[in-house]
């Protein structure tokens, strides 16, 4: 590989005692995005439970979770990050679970282009709720499925069209953030580990959609009351009291 090389994809800058050491499959682009998305995938039951147990408590009391309760959760690997599970103890055996996991719809969107948020690349509208009746659920909790909507407004209504008033809403992800390019900025290793892993999977980082905090808030504005958020080491959370 010639040293006058000029490329931003920082896989073409291989050079040949790396695959020498590494094995010439290195050099495939398709098993280059493999061992990317390998790294990408997969990360959020050990981040949930092993890195934020903590927020993952606060998350739950924000919910205010009642025996009794009936709750609709909406997110990404809902069995194995425990989020069921743990509500379960928290509402007992009276209480009832509905799950929507979109974990598989997630991942097949984002490598066809399909990352929502008002109409980047394409819309992603939420039906899921649709069909159900009206204040069918006590608590409503988004876990890790916030960047995946198109329009919070339109959603945050849908929501809470199934939600009991007086009763909590919670949102809540570890977000892939523009703080976090930013952070990464600030090392030249892992701007480069970063760079070179979405190189890989296929998109740029800043084709990532991103709901902020505060987009959150004006989004539920008027619909929820002593709505506050809280922001630890890229998780984020929102909530709210159903008017």
């Amino acid at each position: 590989m010639s040293k006058d090389i000029d490329s931003s994809n920082p896989w073409d800058w291989m050079q040949p005692h790396d695959a020498r050491l590494l094995g010439d499959v290195i050099r495939d682009p398709q098993e280059q995005g493999r061992w990317c998305r390998a790294v990408m995938l997969g990360g959020l039951p050990y981040m949930w439970r092993r890195k934020a147990a903590v927020v993952r408590e606060l998350m739950y009391e924000k919910l205010a979770l009642r025996r009794g309760d009936a709750v609709l959760i909406v997110g990404e690997s809902i069995e194995s990050c425990g989020f069921a599970d743990d509500i379960r103890a928290r509402i007992g055996e009276q209480g009832t679970i509905e799950t929507i996991d979109i974990t598989s719809e997630a991942r097949e969107a984002y490598f066809a282009g399909r990352r929502g948020r008002h109409g980047q690349l394409a819309t992603w509208r939420w039906d899921y709720t649709r069909a159900m009746a009206e204040e069918r659920f006590d608590c409503v909790a988004v876990l890790q499925a916030t960047q995946h909507a198109d329009d919070w407004t339109d959603v945050g209504r849908e929501l809470l069209r199934v939600m009991k008033r007086g009763r909590n809403i919670l949102l809540s992800e570890i977000t892939m953030s523009p703080q976090m390019v930013m952070k990464a900025g600030l090392d030249v290793h892992i701007e480069y580990w970063l760079e070179k892993m979405f190189a890989g999977v296929g998109f740029n980082i800043d084709q990532i959609p991103y709901y902020a905090p505060q987009e959150l808030m004006e989004a539920f504005k008027g619909l929820v009351s002593d709505a506050a958020t809280f922001e630890w080491k890229g998780v984020e959370l929102f909530w709210g009291t159903k008017i």
